[in-house]
């Protein structure tokens, strides 16, 4: 598709302060990119590992909840899972041999296993006093104050593995650090100490983002400029954005591309604007190859343009995402193994008619034989009768 360029507009350059008025004076739009799992693959069904001790347990259940949440993945049951250790006595102490992972395969089917650590959990306090000076403006006289300070951090350290129980081969793995730390401050003596359960919170808080972003897709919104001005239309297309009315929107901005066409006489800056916002409402619609043409057009015409180029970047980020999404989908793991068929065992000649009639129905019921070969073998065996 060949789009509208006017060629006076070709060379037009817009000083930087002008660009920093209009990012500051017109509106945000949002848009949003699909990220694909951190592993490269699509997880379809998984179970966690037995923990090796309560940290890890925590960190564990709190995964699953989310996970189970989410609806983009089958979470094999922790009791069920729990059942089948004890009963097959592969142990349950968190720590998976290669033979259990093996076995686990062979009961549970296509699935991986994630295996969740947390190797360091410590918490530590201390305190801290700081002389703070002040001078009154009026009376000239010096103030003198003491700030103190009560904290409390965490060491935190887990790791997490994600392995294929199809064929023992680890997808992926990861080390998880943090060390998050909470405080408390007051003039009048030394405060009470954060708790201790928000600042684990928030370590695992972070472990648990990182994990599934390991193992499933998540969307990032990021806010790019929208045009508003009177001319072509783009205030009315923006007043439709707002209403939520997105195609609408659309419409209404295909529309002032085309008055623009055919109206060379408005201000220059007005002709990259409209290119540029009809690219950006198929943006916002996912439509991110659609709206790739219209906002290269939109740089072409204002090539110093921040607000265009920065655009055209995230579109281009969007679709090599969505590139990486599929790939992730169609590299689906672990791939179902089909059970093998049975093989259908031809009808001895030795047996009579009758017997031979009985085991063809048996193997007719037991979907080893269409009905084209049942027909043909009963027909044949009806002829001897």
């Amino acid at each position: 598709m060949r789009l509208f360029i006017p060629a006076a507009l070709a060379l037009l350059a817009v000083p930087v302060q002008a660009q920093f008025w209009s990012e500051i004076a017109n509106p945000k739009v949002e848009v949003t990119l699909v990220h694909p799992p951190g592993l490269g693959l699509k997880v379809e069904r998984l179970a966690f590992a037995p923990s090796r001790d309560l940290n890890s347990r925590e960190l564990a259940d709190a995964l699953t909840a989310d996970l189970v949440q989410s609806r983009q993945v089958e979470v094999v049951d922790r009791g069920h899972l729990d059942a089948i250790l004890k009963e097959q006595e592969l142990g349950a102490n968190g720590y998976v041999e290669p033979a259990t992972i093996a076995k686990l395969g062979k009961l549970l089917g296509p699935s991986v296993l994630v295996i969740v650590n947390v190797n360091r959990s410590e918490l530590s306090r201390n305190q801290s006093s700081k002389e703070e000076r002040s001078t009154d403006p009026k009376t000239k006289q010096e103030t003198i104050r003491h700030k103190r300070t009560s904290i409390t951090s965490l060491d935190f350290s887990a790791t997490v593995q994600v392995v294929d129980l199809s064929t023992g081969r680890v997808f992926g793995a990861q080390r998880l650090e943090d060390a998050p730390s909470l405080a408390n401050t007051s003039y009048d003596g030394f405060p009470a100490f954060p708790r201790d359960s928000d600042v684990r919170r928030l370590a695992f808080d972070g472990a648990k983002l990182k994990v599934l972003r390991m193992l499933l897709s998540w969307s990032e919104v990021r806010k790019l400029t929208f045009f508003d001005d009177d001319t072509f239309g783009m205030a009315k297309a923006h007043q439709r954005l707002r209403s939520g009315d997105v195609r609408g929107a659309l419409d209404l901005a295909l529309d002032g591309l085309d008055q623009a066409k055919r109206d060379p006489g408005q201000k220059p800056k007005y002709y990259p604007r409209v290119q540029y916002n009809v690219g950006i409402i198929h943006f916002a619609l996912g439509h991110y190859e659609e709206a790739l043409p219209y906002l290269r057009t939109a740089l072409d015409m204002q090539s110093d343009a921040s607000i265009f180029q920065t655009a055209l970047r995230e579109c281009r980020e969007a679709i090599d995402l969505q590139e990486a999404l599929r790939r992730a989908e169609s590299r689906s793991e672990p791939a179902s193994r089909p059970e093998p068929k049975p093989v259908a065992q031809p009808v001895s000649t030795k047996a009579g008619p009758e017997e031979r009639l009985q085991k063809l129905q048996e193997l007719y019921k037991r979907g080893l034989l269409d009905k084209k070969e049942y027909d043909a073998k009963k027909a044949e065996i009806l002829k001897e009768l």
